[in-house]
């Protein structure tokens, strides 16, 4: 591979210098021909010049000719070798820049092979279906006063299914969860799946066989498959479990087969399977506005998603003409099943992957630099080789091979850095990958690697070989220390200006990513997190009974009783929804003195059922009203408990209290509800939650519910009494499983961790492209210096003072850094742009920004000036002697 790489770049090279061969080889075959015939030292430039112009007659077209049949010569190998073990001893010698360049290097393609490495697991090739790129998942939609994405209903899906041609199988599945009747009582993760889920998926049990169609039905026996690690942990892998019969607290279901290791459905989370329709209550099955369940499909081999969804638009059209009452404005749409899997994970890695690649592309500026600098002291060398026949593409090819060698060992130690800052970010990232994804850096990272650094290598191999001086050999003996090339001196300046720009563009989207995060934990969620521990309970379908009881032998008041005499429990309740957690449901409701109805306007509310002392537990404020009495805590109680949202749309200047609600439309049979309390508009559903989003609707906890949130407010650390309040519980009920414990400052913190990790991220790239950066222009502006030292030391000589020299110097980068500051905001304006799915309430001008470009400027002046400092104490007759 590096053999045709290196004879690509050269072919490269020399189609971009042909134009110059013709304009440069005239004085070459001259100066090369003399050497040859006599002793350069025997002879004067008067001499050598003289010849050139004898032999010019005759040696030009053959020079051309040779030289252009030389382009055009495929190298050999051994010249590729001699080429590399060549570059290598370069490298030998000068341990310090090789050093340098490649750490530099080494960051830059770490970083981004790690990146790279998370996006392939992010891909739809990672799936660990068959043919992943054919599995689409569904969407029912609705336009209200923006366009929502919901759940499919069963009728909806039978009928989407029955009249669609572009699929080879669409099947219907819903997450949930079980109790699983052992010693000890288990709640597991399950999914309640059509019977050819398996087939869509392309997967198979690896004993006993998927569901048949028969036991797909309503009141079919209840069969059930087990995951891999349900199997092997709960039953010890015994294979005769298929045929048994498990208990779950619905009931005994018979076992037909268990899942091959590492598959847990689309949940990512099941351990258990049951058959769709023989779950469902036959009112769920029947109710087309029911629309909480996932669709997945399988596009038929040769029909695009566009061809699936125009189909489907159809069939969404006339299902609005047949129900209008349930379908109105509702549609389908088709999504890719890749993009529903990594969704949350694509728009980060996204913007990582950008900021990465600007701290590459920063590093290679830093190496440029570094050779470029390190060609112009090679100007002997190179004099020499060309006089003893040397031609100027095979200088040229020496210098794509020396840098072609540098990049790929940058490469070698990049593949340690990526492996390290990897391992790093699956440690500390928030965001939880499918358990089917294992990132690292495998064959396809390293391969990654390899051609980033190749292309790499013919970038920076392409600035000092152009701008390589083939001068004068008797010159290049006088003296290597006049100055430098003009072009060179201009590619570095270019090369200063590009670091400039882009690390003002990495180090403002960072400060946009810090602002937007800061206003993100800056908002008042509605309660106080802190000190708030929270675990759910669930109940056996045997123990549920009315009259609001817990359990058969516990009621509400006794386990409330219980926890609150616990040591450091200052108070307690439960509810069915906790904040921020996405349990929360919604329904549709009516309201006194609200006007016509339809699809677009219909009003919608969460619904939650908490115990009377709830909203002191989490210390929401009541703005009006009353919270539940206890004579409130019977069926069909007509008080409810609203957020100002709801009061806003319907009496923005009324007292709410005493106004009436109820369930359904108007014409539902449901009884009218009291307002009797008002409290502020809870963060339930995410933070930050949209201007209209739907309102709240607090009811007491009445009948039996099988799944229950304990929330305790305590004065101790909250994780040191998680233990004591799980076995207070199993005190109650041994039967009764405990989950799901974590503190609500957890829950809370989870909605931003994204953000936080993005940021965190994003300021560690930029902080590595300022100081890339701040290096980069030291350097540059350290050899500019060193080169005018002749000229400083005079200057100072007659008269110039110190003052006056760091000014000059100072302002000839300061010109560069104001150069690439302009970039670099017009670059930063783009960025942000990009960056704005990913931000919240930061405006367009913002103190972050202005900061950003502060630390930028502050630094490149630095870098600028601490060169000018030092060159203002040169000695002046130390510099015209050295010179």
């Amino acid at each position: 591979m590096l053999y045709s790489l290196i004879a690509l770049c050269y072919r490269i090279t020399a189609v971009w210098r042909r134009r110059r061969v013709h304009r440069d080889l005239e004085d070459e075959l001259a100066f090369h021909l003399a050497m040859r015939e006599a002793d350069i030292a025997a002879r004067t430039d008067g001499e050598l010049d003289a010849r050139r112009a004898a032999m010019r007659r005759f040696g030009n077209r053959t020079r051309v000719k040779e030289e252009l049949t030389d382009m055009w010569t495929f190298p050999t190998i051994e010249s590729v070798w001699q080429d590399v073990r060549y570059a290598f001893r370069t490298l030998r010698r000068t341990p310090t820049f090789a050093l340098v360049a490649i750490t530099t290097l080494a960051l830059g393609i770490g970083g981004t092979t790690a990146i790279f490495s998370l996006g392939e697991a992010a891909s739809v090739d990672a799936l660990p279906y068959r043919e992943p790129e054919r599995l689409v998942q569904l969407w029912g939609t609705v336009e209200r006063e923006r366009t929502e994405r919901r759940g499919a209903s069963y009728p909806d899906f039978v009928d989407w299914r029955r009249q669609s041609s572009s699929f080879d199988g669409m099947a219907l599945f819903d997450g949930a969860t079980a109790t699983l009747a052992l010693q000890q009582a288990e709640r597991i993760d399950i999914e309640i799946v059509s019977a050819n889920y398996f087939q869509i998926l392309g997967v198979t049990p690896a004993l006993g066989r998927p569901f048949q169609q028969q036991e797909d039905a309503r009141g079919a026996d209840g069969v059930a498959i087990l995951s891999d690690g349900l199997w092997r942990r709960s039953f010890g892998a015994d294979a005769s479990i298929v045929g048994s019969k498990v208990v779950l607290a619905t009931g005994p279901v018979t076992v037909v087969g268990v899942m091959p290791p590492g598959f847990r459905g689309l949940t990512d989370q099941a351990q258990l399977w049951l058959p769709f329709e023989a779950v469902q209550s036959p009112q769920t099955l029947d109710r087309r506005g029911t629309r909480g369940f996932v669709a997945i499909a399988r596009l038929k081999s040769g029909v695009t998603q566009e061809g699936a969804q125009r189909e489907l638009d159809t069939i969404s059209a006339r299902l609005e003409q047949t129900y209008p009452d349930t379908n109105e404005k509702r549609a389908v749409e088709v999504s890719p099943l890749a993009v529903e899997v990594f969704g949350q994970l694509r728009p980060a890695l996204r913007v990582l992957l950008a900021a990465v690649v600007v701290v590459l592309l920063i590093a290679c500026a830093n190496v440029a630099n570094l050779l470029l600098a390190r060609a112009a002291t090679r100007q002997r060398e190179i004099a020499v080789r060309s006089a003893i026949g040397a031609s100027r593409s095979r200088l040229m090819r020496q210098l794509l091979t020396e840098s072609l060698v540098l990049t790929l060992l940058g490469a070698g130690a990049g593949l340690a850095v990526a492996h390290g800052t990897l391992r790093v970010l699956l440690a500390t990232s928030p965001v939880v990958l499918p358990s089917f994804t294992h990132p690292a850096v495998d064959l396809p990272a390293v391969g990654f690697a390899v051609v980033l650094a190749a292309a790499c290598g013919i970038l920076l191999g392409l600035a000092p070989a152009a701008h390589a001086r083939v001068a004068r050999l008797s010159d290049a003996l006088k003296s290597t220390t006049r100055g430098t090339a003009t072009g060179a001196r201009s590619a570095r300046s270019i090369l200063v200006i590009a670091e400039v720009s882009l690390a003002l563009v990495l180090l403002v989207s960072a400060s946009l990513l810090i602002r937007s995060v800061s206003n993100l934990t800056a908002i008042d969620p509605g309660f106080e997190p802190e000190s708030v521990l929270t675990l759910r309970v669930s109940l056996p379908a045997e123990q549920a009974t009315p009259a609001g009881e817990l359990s058969g032998p516990i009621g509400n008041e006794r386990v409330l009783e219980r926890l609150r005499s616990l040591p450091g429990v200052v108070a307690a309740s439960l509810t069915t929804d906790l904040p921020l957690d996405g349990s929360s449901s919604a329904v549709f409701y009516a309201a006194d003195g609200m006007g016509e109805v339809t699809a677009q306007n219909r009003p919608r509310a969460y619904v939650h059922r908490v115990t009377p002392d709830f909203f002191a537990t989490l210390r929401i404020p009541l703005l009006a009203g009353r919270t539940f009495a206890p004579n409130e805590i019977v069926p069909d109680t007509p008080a409810v408990i609203v957020t100002e949202r709801l009061v806003r749309r319907f009496w923005p200047h009324q007292n709410p209290i005493g106004k009436r609600i109820k369930l359904g439309d108007l014409q539902s049979e449901g009884p009218w509800r009291q307002i009797i309390g008002v409290i502020p508009d809870v963060k339930y559903r995410g933070l930050p939650e949209n201007p209209t989003a739907d309102p709240d609707l607090f009811f007491p906890m009445l009948a039996a519910v099988r799944q229950v949130a304990i929330v305790v407010r305590t004065s101790l650390p909250p994780s040191s009494i998680a233990g004591t309040l799980r076995a207070a519980v199993q005190e109650l009920n041994p039967a009764i499983p405990v989950y799901n414990v974590t503190t609500l400052e957890e829950l809370v913190a989870a909605q931003t961790a994204q953000s936080h990790f993005t940021m965190w991220l994003m300021g560690t790239f930029a902080a590595l492209a300022v100081l890339l950066s701040a290096l980069g222009i030291f350097g540059v502006m350290s050899y500019l210096v060193t080169q005018r030292t002749r000229e400083i030391g005079i200057r100072l000589a007659l008269g110039a003072s110190h003052r006056m020299v760091v000014r000059e110097v100072a302002a000839d980068g300061a010109r560069l850094v104001a150069v690439g500051v302009v970039l670099g905001i017009a670059g930063a304006i783009a960025a942000r742009q990009v960056l704005a799915a990913q931000l919240f309430a930061v405006g367009a001008i913002d103190t972050a920004q202005v900061f950003a470009v502060a630390v930028i400027v502050t630094v490149a002046l630095v870098a600028c000036v601490i060169p000018a400092v030092r060159a203002s104490r040169v000695d002046p007759m130390l510099a015209v002697r050295a010179e």
